[in-house]
């Protein structure tokens, strides 16, 4: 009889597995009711009757409207009745047959449980089985320390893996923090090569003269055991307008060099200074070399730069400062070049005050520019030099005492396309 019920037991519950589509979708953690018959079925099977009835107990609570409720009913029964637990046995049972009085199972209940059963419903005690009750306790705790001593192997397997994997990911680690210090290392010595072996060769100074163009070679080596590539540039003050070129294609701008290993480029710089520099002013000009593999690497190299000029005063002086309204008045004009190179197509221009006119035929040397203006020719005039003109003119007639008289005076370098200016001292009008 009791292999028959566990056989038809077993082909009803696989049925209604298979009836249940939510089944054998559900995830082994998760809570159902198919899942909770299961483990109670298996402990059953087991003879562990004490899990079976705390599963089938889990399941009612849980789910109390479960279709499995009739086959969990009798499984509750069947397990008390197995672990010496005839109240509980007696009352499932009957419980069952309140509940499913149509129900085909009733006909594989066991003749000893529905006698229990009767018993209860005269009222009856039913004392436990204690010798059951005592075999079922056996087992539980059997049935425990295995699947303790499982867990614990479980957790020691966990464990292990969780400490075989925090290795592998330390060797990682450690193996990764190798290779990049290796890699800094061997960046940073790639860098230093570079910058000790990258030889930039340019003249350290530069004399050029006001107004000129110049090209200064340069020489970039590499004497590395690599080809590198470079970005080449130039700073150079404003107005000096320098450019980058390649030996043989000069004007051609460039601003990359491929240089192989133990060979050199060659290249000029081209600038024109300009013309309005002041003789023997200094500037630099820094030639800077930039790898391309690395850009916080700079190899650089300067040239101080250092203008020549003309440099041109005039000096125009009253031979008395005292002037009375129409008498004469005579200027000595000097003019200076005391720069480093010649003062080419020189220019003069005197702008005369109200106060005083120009007497055309005393003045062979200057010819009036249209108002109180007097132009005069210098010429060229070389460094050291100096020039002298004498201007006689007359002082008005309506000319105020007191006044203060000046001359300015304009010189202009044709060559460097530049004008300076300059006052003359004062003369005073007297009274006469």
């Amino acid at each position: 009889m009791r292999r028959l019920w566990s056989a038809s037991l077993t082909i009803l519950l696989l049925a209604l597995l298979i009836r249940l589509p939510w089944a054998p979708c559900a995830p082994a953690a998760e809570i159902d009711d198919s899942n909770l018959f299961v483990e109670a079925f298996g402990a059953y099977q087991k003879m562990d009757y004490l899990l079976a009835i705390d599963k089938i107990n889990e399941l009612t609570q849980v789910f109390p409207d479960t279709p499995l409720r009739d086959v969990a009913l009798l499984l509750l029964a069947r397990s008390g009745l197995k672990s010496g637990d005839n109240t509980l046995a007696a009352r499932t049972v009957n419980q069952f047959t309140a509940e499913f009085p149509d129900n085909p199972l009733r006909s594989s209940i066991e003749d000893e449980l529905l006698n229990l059963g009767a018993l209860l419903r005269k009222g009856e005690h039913l004392p436990d089985n204690k010798a059951l009750h005592a075999a079922a306790v056996k087992i539980r705790k059997e049935q425990f320390a295995i699947e303790k001593a499982a867990a614990e192997k479980l957790e020691q397997e966990r464990l292990a893996r969780l400490k075989a994997e925090q290795d592998r990911i330390a060797r990682e680690k450690a193996e990764l923090e190798r290779r990049e210090r290796e890699r800094i290392a061997a960046e940073k010595a790639a860098k230093e090569t570079i910058r000790t072996a990258t030889v930039i060769t340019l003249e350290e100074s530069r004399v050029a003269m006001a107004g000129q163009s110049v090209t200064l070679p340069f020489e970039i080596s590499n004497r590395t055991h690599n080809n590198e590539e470079f970005t080449i540039e130039v700073n150079a003050p404003a107005g000096y307008d320098a450019l980058l070129s390649a030996e043989g294609a000069p004007g051609v701008g460039i601003g990359r060099a491929a240089i192989k290993a133990g060979q050199s480029f060659k290249g000029g710089i081209s600038f024109r200074v300009p013309p309005d520099r002041v003789d023997g002013e200094r500037t630099g000009l820094i030639l800077k070399v930039v790898p391309a593999r690395f850009s916080d690497v700079t190899v650089s190299k300067k040239t101080l730069l250092t203008a020549s000029a003309p440099l041109v005063r005039a000096v125009a002086r009253p031979t008395t400062q005292k002037i009375i309204p129409g008498g004469q008045l005579r200027y000595r004009v000097t003019v200076l070049n005391i720069g480093s190179e010649t003062a080419r197509e020189l220019t003069g221009r005197i702008i005369l005050p109200p106060q005083l006119d120009f007497a055309e035929g005393e003045n062979p040397q200057f010819h009036r520019d249209g108002g109180d203006a007097l132009s005069f020719t210098i010429g060229s005039l070389e460094t050291g030099k100096m020039a002298e003109y004498h201007l006689n003119l007359k002082v008005r007639d309506d000319s105020a005492v007191g006044q203060e008289v000046r001359c300015r005076l304009e010189v202009a370098n044709g060559q460097l396309q530049r004008t300076e200016t300059f006052t003359s001292s004062a003369a005073t009008v007297q009274a006469n």
